[in-house]
């Protein structure tokens, strides 16, 4: 029986909390002004009856809190709520929801069938030997305590996160004709049905007796009618995708009823038979009147009609909206979206004039009156200060710049490379593999198959095509690229003024290359200057990028001009520093075993590292001297009033001091897992904190560096977590992060001191590249700090802004992309932003008295969705509106 109190009841709530923060000042208040007018607009529309709303808020406005603030109202009142998301998001909910209830205690993220099913599992149910059921055991408490699984049930939670993939459960076909404990589900629910409940002890061990508490807890609400379809099904020979088409409605009763429904990042997976699209519809298990609340900051990416998609998600199909309801409404919108996409297009591409003016007033209207009841969004143009700036400066706070790469300065053997892969596109007809050379060469991707590998006649890689003299020489290696060189140049010009650079592309090789060699320039600068790098030497997987750094004409004089030279000096320094601390640290070592031994914690994590016990990969290296590393590299960025001494400077105070303090950060960094264990002190509690300790460590072996550092698929969710710390740490390493686009574009918060973005490599889609720009773009972004600490203003120098660099090969197919990548993102932000008229036509019209009246009224009737309480007045004159523009 819910006890929920009712959406009534979640409205006053929302009420109280806005009005609770409007009288507190901006700084202390949890949400600010806009956040304020959304939940005022929620607060609503639940009175109203609506029961579906995207936000639709600009990346960096703060959608998150909004939702979390409703979220928080419907835990209140009783309610439950779904949060639906991308995995990787789960620890920064965790913090948002901790701000409303600092002992929140809401699990991580659910991902995976096997997850769902360890989640009814119970200590012994594995029937095993004495010792494996104790590890098994432990591994069930360890997952607990680490907020992995529930403490007692799926429906107890009153919060759940789901990721986007949780409903891509494969169930593969039995192999020897034992039925998989994957497969369990259906014939339970089956053998409930027939009344053959069995004793759960009698049913199998381990993930089996689990799948029967599963099948039991979704049983008590299934409806009879689809079990006796289901019942009679052989579950041993039905696909995969049948099983899991049948067990989606089981699992999600299981998990429970939801009276909420939030979707983060709801734009994403559009396909109907998508994971996220599949949790959506049959897998949530949803209140009749249940609410759902999409969150995304661009519904539309490529086609206009995306929008609809995007409304599609928040009807819910198993409440009172009919098939043919929701039909209706989303073929209501598809006339105004697309007379709206089509007349922004014509303002791109037609001289403006009255006729086309008028139409536009036209077709906003509509477009707006269409999208009204669905959506709010706040965009910049509603933020006072950035508005203030456009006023003031004449130009917006985003900077975006084209960093051209002309063939002319390519160097001969490039650019007759270059011109040989352009000069494919005029065959009449090409295979697909040559087609790619065009793309290789531009983007700096599998050049290995585009050099010479000896200076032997042979064949060419295409005789057809691609002859001898159109390949690049022996010798040439990626870190010669042209575009890679750019880019070095465009990121090393801000990190000289101490600002941190943020770097994007989509191809791993030229990201690994730009990465090694920043790196790589770095230490060389390190090394010309005096200073320490710490190293013995350079690591094997660094070697070329030094050797191309080497052989720059921009070298640092006093650098060392070869690899040799290279090694031999960091040796020295290495050692130099080893033996000043040697005598020293064999000293701590006898203080930290005796600490150890009286049962001191970090002493005891400190020795373990230090004996090399249970290190695993890393017992090739001296677990000490990465620990080592790894505080000094902190406090060698540490600004010097925080922490005294030099960074070798080692006593054991402050070794355990500086040990503690990273164990903590790597617990808070983990969101709320370690809390109760590192509190209790408990053996579960110290293996959790090693281990902590031990893949932060895996980290520094054999790393290549830390000046600029690569976030790609490989890098572990911890790792990020403390890559998006230092990032935003003043002074602190990586000055430059380096991310693939797939991995660092969504919900990685980057704006804290950085300014400096590079697109190294075009997009296809302008959502993407509007999420990248995001990662700076925020609230109290440092963008802003520095606008408003005036410092700038001494020196009479042009405001600060945030930069955009596109790295653009002039010429040939990459400029082409960045020209359709250009196109897209402009129709975006005219859907968007209100973007609807041209840089060109707005410089025009400051000479041009009736141009200017145009503008103006373009910029009046630009579609409105920022959340405002519908007064009864209001909405009759948006009525009127409407039945004027249909009527002409």
């Amino acid at each position: 029986m819910s006890g929920f109190e009712g959406w009534g009841r979640v409205a006053e709530i929302l009420e109280g909390r806005a009005a609770e923060a409007e009288r507190l000042d901006d700084e202390i208040a949890l949400i600010d002004e806009g956040q304020r007018a959304s939940i005022r607009v929620i607060a609503e529309r639940l009175r109203n009856g609506r029961r579906a709303l995207l936000v639709a808020d600009e990346v960096g406005m703060g959608k998150t809190r909004t939702a979390v603030t409703l979220i928080d109202a419907v835990r209140r009142c009783g309610g439950r709520a779904a949060i639906v998301m991308p995995a990787g998001l789960g620890s920064q909910w965790q913090a948002e929801l901790r701000l409303f209830d600092p002992d929140d205690r809401t699990l991580l993220p659910l991902r995976s069938y096997e997850s769902f099913v360890k989640g009814f599992g119970s200590e012994g149910d594995g029937d095993l030997t004495a010792g494996w059921q104790e590890r098994r055991d432990a591994t069930l408490r360890d997952r607990r305590q680490q907020r992995e699984l529930p403490e007692s049930d799926w429906r107890d939670e009153k919060i759940l996160m789901v990721s986007h993939a949780f409903a891509r459960m494969a169930f593969p076909l039995p192999s020897n004709g034992e039925l998989p404990w994957r497969r369990e589900l259906m014939p339970a629910i089956g053998a409930l049905y027939d009344a053959r409940r069995r004793n759960m002890r009698d049913g199998g061990r381990g993930e089996r007796r689990a799948t029967h508490r599963a099948a039991c807890a979704a049983f008590e609400t299934l409806a009879i009618e689809s079990l006796k379809i289901e019942r009679v099904r052989d579950w041993r020979s039905v696909s995969s995708d049948d099983y899991r088409r049948a067990a989606l409605p089981v699992v999600g009763r299981a998990l429970g009823r939801f009276d909420l429904v939030v979707i983060d990042e709801a734009h994403k997976a559009r396909g109907e038979d998508s994971s996220l699209s599949r949790i959506l519809g049959p897998l949530l298990w949803e209140s009749d009147d249940s609410f759902r609340l999409g969150m995304t900051a661009t519904p539309v990416e490529l086609d206009a009609d995306q929008w609809r998609s995007t409304l599609r998600r928040l009807v819910n199909a198993q409440g009172t909206a009919t098939n043919d309801e929701v039909g209706r409404m989303l073929s209501g919108l598809e006339k105004p979206i697309s007379d709206y996409a089509a007349t922004t297009k014509r303002l791109r591409t037609e001289p403006l004039g009255e006729a086309l003016v008028a139409e536009f007033e036209l077709v906003s209207v509509r477009f707006a009156h269409a999208l009204g009841p669905y959506v709010i969004r706040r965009d910049k143009r509603s933020d006072k200060e950035l508005g203030a700036f456009r006023e003031t400066h004449g130009v917006d706070y985003r900077d975006i710049r084209t960093v051209s790469v002309a063939p002319a300065n390519m160097g001969r053997d490039w650019l007759r490379a270059f011109c040989a892969a352009e000069a494919l596109s005029l065959l009449p007809s090409t295979d697909r593999a040559t087609k790619r050379y065009r793309l290789m060469l531009d983007k700096a991707h599998g050049l290995d198959k585009l050099i010479l590998q000896d200076e032997v006649e042979g064949a060419a890689v295409e005789p057809n095509f691609w002859s001898r003299n159109s390949m690049l020489p022996a010798g040439t290696n990626i870190f010669e690229h042209p575009a890679i060189l750019a880019a070095v140049k465009v990121i090393e010009a801000p990190t000289a003024e101490g600002r941190k650079v943020l770097v994007f592309g989509t191809l791993i090789k030229p990201l690994q290359a730009l990465t090694r060699l920043l790196d790589a320039r770095a230490m060389l600068r390190h090394l010309s200057d005096g200073r320490h790098w710490r190293a013995s030497r350079v690591s094997a997987g660094a070697e070329a990028a030094v050797r191309a750094a080497l052989q720059s004409s921009d070298r640092p004089l006093r650098a060392p001009d070869s690899l040799d030279g290279v090694n031999l000096l960091l040796k020295e320094r290495y050692d130099e520093a080893h033996r000043r601390r040697g005598a020293g640290l064999r000293a701590i070592h006898r203080e930290i075993t005796t600490r150890a031994q009286e049962g001191e914690d970090t002493a005891s994590l400190i020795s373990q590292i230090w004996l090399g016990e249970d290190l695993g990969e890393l017992a090739s290296e001296s677990g000490i001297a990465l620990l080592l590393e790894a505080l000094e590299i902190r406090l060698a960025r540490r600004p010097k009033a925080q922490g005294a001494g030099e960074p070798s400077d080692w006593t054991t105070e402050r070794l355990l001091q500086e040990t503690s303090a990273l164990i903590s950060e790597l617990s808070e960094g983990a969101g709320d897992s370690f809390t109760e264990e590192i509190r209790n002190s408990s053996s579960a509690g110290k293996e959790s904190r090693l281990q902590l300790l031990l893949n932060y460590l895996a980290d520094y072996s054999g790393r290549e560096g830390s000046f600029a550092r690569l976030l790609y698929g490989q890098t572990t969710p911890q790792t990020r977590r403390l890559l998006q710390a230092s990032f935003n740490r003043e002074g602190s390493w990586p000055m430059v992060l380096v991310a693939q686009s797939t991995v660092g574009r969504e919900g990685l918060n980057l704006h804290e001191e950085c300014r400096t973005v590079v697109l190294l490599h075009a997009e296809w889609n302008p959502g993407v590249v509007e999420q990248q720009i995001g990662r700076v773009d925020r609230k109290n972004s440092r963008f802003l700090k520095d606008y408003r600490a005036g410092t700038w203003r001494n020196n009479e120098a042009t405001p600060p802004r945030i930069e955009i660099h596109c790295i653009q090969m002039d010429g040939g197919y990459d400029s082409l992309h960045w020209a359709v990548l250009g196109e897209r993102w402009a129709s975006l932000r005219a859907q968007l932003h209100g973007d609807v008229v041209l840089i060109q036509d707005r410089r025009r019209a400051r000479t041009d008295p009736e141009l200017a009246a145009l503008i103006n009224r373009l910029d009046i009737a630009t579609p409105d969705f920022h959340p405002k309480p519908t007064s009864r007045a209001a909405f009759t004159a948006r009525r009127e509106a409407v039945n004027i523009a249909n009527e002409c």
